[in-house]
């Protein structure tokens, strides 16, 4: 009976023992895989108690373009417009793509935060249209060379009028009701009130010293002296020419060799007009001395003015003429010489034409130039704003049907901020291009009125001075 007990208690301990060992797990189980654990990176963490969550937001980091020598401080929406192109901006963009990124992002982000994504997805480069406003010089300017109002080269910064005056004795004759030497000083008085104000101008003498004989050919071939050198005077010039008197020989040569200690330095053109009634007398070699002067570093013209001169004497000053690369002009009476310094003027009244035309056509083309650049960027700023915007509608439209599946609060206001956007750009365009254009327009069309305003007033002076 003893050993039946032991053996039943041993029976039941070893039941018990199996029944406890069915309640426990073979091994442990787990909540969390390690794929899960190694995706941290990617998103989800791990929690002690084996839970998950989402990572917290980061927004994209922002690049911006930077202008040299703005000129000013930027406003904050040209800073915006200088933010880096999104990815998919321009001719990169790929609507499958930008929903592909779409879907990765976070369900609860803010709508601020979604228009940031879609400002690092679908922003346009708007950085050179806003170089150009913020460097755009709507003022015109045009600067044309003013004519200093002589023959040869009317655009020269600074001209010398040369007057050479033959004082020899036959100028003593008569030309109508007054002798040669008469109607030449009014003929030269009459040109040198018509040079510019900038310009100088110099009369020099020859043959005026002792007479026409033989006993004085040698003081009179070896006379010739500067009576005026300077910028017109009326007074002063008139006194100089009182003192010019006709007596003796024609030193020709001469005086085309000393004209040159008349000439100021760092005159670009020089303009010599001899006055004669006849040939060289003296010995002297004019034609050599023409060539000499316009050899030298100065342009140099030397026109000869023939006052009632024979056929031997025409052909002569025609050479000093020819090899001082200028012009010979016979003149027989006080008129023709007139008519011959008038028709200088008709020279000059041209050259002022000509500049008010060539002011007029580079303001015109600058003003042009300057609207086209100015309509061209607000153009293209626009295009891109406009673009920019439907393609941010379309990426709203596309996150409002996901919103709406998950009673997402964030649609309306999503759509409100990128119109916003949108339009923003879009008026910044219109507002500073127009102005730009507008600017450049007022600016051409001034500087246009100035040169047709100084053109006609020079040409009415000049009209005016040759009928005189």
């Amino acid at each position: 009976m003893k050993k039946y007990y032991y053996v039943w208690l041993l029976a039941f301990l070893l039941l018990t023992a199996c029944a406890g060992k069915d309640t426990e797990p073979a091994e442990p189980q787990k909540d969390v895989s390690a794929e899960e654990v190694a995706t941290k990176d990617e998103g989800e963490a791990v929690k002690n108690d084996g839970q998950t969550e989402a990572e917290e937001y980061v927004p994209k980091e922002v690049q911006y373009y930077e202008i040299e020598n703005p000129g000013r401080d930027v406003t904050e929406l040209e800073k915006e417009l200088l933010r880096y192109p999104g990815i998919y901006s321009g001719d990169d963009y790929d609507e499958a793509k930008v929903k592909e990124a779409l879907d990765k992002l976070p369900d609860d982000l803010t709508e601020a935060e979604y228009l940031e994504e879609l400002k690092y997805l679908l922003t346009e480069d708007y950085h050179e249209e806003l170089e150009t406003f913020l460097h755009f010089d709507s003022s015109v300017e045009v600067d044309v060379v003013r004519p200093d109002e002589t023959i040869d080269s009317p655009n020269v910064k600074t001209a010398h009028y040369a007057i050479l005056i033959d004082a020899s004795g036959s100028m003593k004759a008569m030309v109508g009701n007054k002798n040669r030497m008469d109607a030449a000083k009014e003929a030269v008085l009459e040109f040198a009130e018509q040079i510019p104000e900038n310009a100088t101008i110099s009369m020099r003498v020859y043959g005026h010293k002792g007479s026409g004989s033989d006993a004085d050919k040698e003081l009179s071939c070896t006379s010739t002296e500067n009576f005026y050198n300077g910028n017109f005077e009326d007074g002063k010039f008139k006194k100089a020419l009182e003192k010019v008197k006709p007596a003796g020989w024609t030193p020709i040569g001469l005086a085309l060799e000393t004209v040159k200690e008349d000439i100021p330095e760092n005159t670009d053109d020089v303009i010599v007009y001899v006055v004669s009634d006849g040939i060289e007398t003296c010995g002297g070699d004019p034609v050599k001395a023409a060539e000499d002067l316009v050899s030298a570093d100065i342009e140099t013209v030397v026109n000869i003015i023939g006052f009632d001169v024979d056929n031997e004497g025409q052909k002569l000053l025609k050479e000093v003429a020819s090899a001082g690369n200028g012009e010979f002009t016979y003149v027989d009476s006080e008129q023709d010489l007139k008519k011959y310094l008038r028709a200088q003027y008709q020279e000059i009244q041209q050259a002022w034409y000509e500049w008010k035309e060539a002011g007029k056509q580079q303001a015109y083309e600058s003003k042009e130039e300057k609207k086209k650049l100015a309509y061209e960027t607000k153009e293209s700023m626009k295009r891109k704003s406009y673009q920019e915007k439907e393609r941010m509608k379309k990426a709203q439209q596309y996150l409002k049907e996901k919103f709406d599946e998950i009673g997402h609060p964030a649609s309306s206001p999503l759509y409100s901020l990128v119109v916003d956007y949108g339009k923003e750009k879009y008026r910044y365009a219109v507002d500073v291009g127009t102005k730009a254009y507008r600017e450049s327009v007022e600016s051409g069309r001034k500087q246009y009125r100035d040169y047709v305003e100084e053109g006609n007033e020079k040409i009415r002076e000049t009209i005016k001075k040759k009928n005189e």
